[in-house]
């Protein structure tokens, strides 16, 4: 594991924990999954700091593992402790933690002003986002699957109720490839159409200012808030995390209506399908002089 991708001096010790007690305890990570309902291998992800566990995983895991008294006072003060506090994360590990929380979260509020939303891209939207500034593309296509893996919380049995809010800018910015982009609003007007979790508003450019986040609440109706900047994202909780709520209202006023949402994304498809029709007229044209010996860029 590289520097960038290992897990918090918090999150390993917290993860010790949960393993020393466990081994203590004489269980397998199968049979503890059993014992608990989680996947043995979310289990080992906790034990090895790569996703942090709720208050109640961690409640659970202590009660099937019969752990009591000061020591599990003692884990569950770590576990607290790591709930409770603002942190950084940077790399593969951020679609993780993003995963974990949004399969714990009971709603998910997002802001997208100048880019199709994480959860709701295509897998040529997202190559089209990073390839600019990514050349492994073995990572590249590791970030692509690690969408595609936070997006079943869209769709089947473990759906979460989501509002995202579109800045309309986001529709505009399609790094020069309409076609793609195209697919893009498709799959977004598909959504907005057909989705009873996923309701999807769009936000005139300028209205809100701030820049992106996404807002998770627990089950607990605790709060934590996402806010990516470039490579590098913060989690926010507490009260940091609560100031968000007048962001979230201001962008209920100011979206459009689910209707001229709609409308408004039919309009775009409409558009990019004009362009991308266009650019396939220019290039047969162009294909056309270069085989007649002309100059195809005339």
């Amino acid at each position: 594991m590289r520097d960038s991708e290992m897990p918090a001096p918090r999150e390993r010790v917290l993860g010790l924990a949960l393993r020393h007690a466990r081994i203590e305890a004489c269980f397998g990570l199968c049979e503890l999954g059993r014992w608990v309902g989680v996947d043995p291998a979310l289990l080992s992800s906790w034990e090895l700091g790569q996703r942090v566990p709720t208050l109640e995983d961690v409640a659970g895991v202590l009660g099937a593992l019969g752990v009591v008294g000061e020591r599990k006072a003692r884990i569950m003060a770590l576990a607290r402790e790591l709930a409770g506090s603002s942190w950084f994360t940077r790399g593969p590990r951020t679609d993780a933690a993003l995963a974990g929380h949004e399969r714990a979260a009971a709603s998910v509020t997002v802001w997208a002003p100048l880019l199709i939303p994480d959860l709701l891209q295509i897998p040529d939207y997202v190559r089209l986002a990073f390839g600019p500034g990514l050349r492994d593309k073995d990572v590249l296509e590791q970030i692509v699957e690690n969408r595609l893996d936070r997006n079943r919380i869209l769709f089947g049995a473990e759906t979460v109720e989501v509002r995202v809010y579109v800045g309309s800018e986001a529709l505009r910015n399609h790094f020069g490839d309409a076609e793609v982009m195209l697919r893009q609003v498709r799959y977004l007007k598909g959504l907005a159409e057909t989705s009873r979790t996923v309701k999807i508003r769009l936000v005139p450019s300028r209205a809100v200012t701030e820049g992106a986040f996404s807002q998770y609440r627990r089950r607990d109706t605790s709060e934590v808030v996402y806010c990516p900047h470039q490579r590098v994202g913060v989690f926010l909780v507490g009260h940091q995390a609560a100031s968000y709520a007048e962001t979230i209202e201001r962008l209920a006023e100011c979206a459009l209506s689910p209707a001229d949402s709609l409308r408004q994304l039919s309009a775009a498809v409409a558009g990019f399908e004009e362009e991308v029709k266009a650019e396939r007229l220019a290039d047969e044209a162009g294909l056309t002089r270069l085989l007649e010996g002309e100059d195809p860029v005339e």
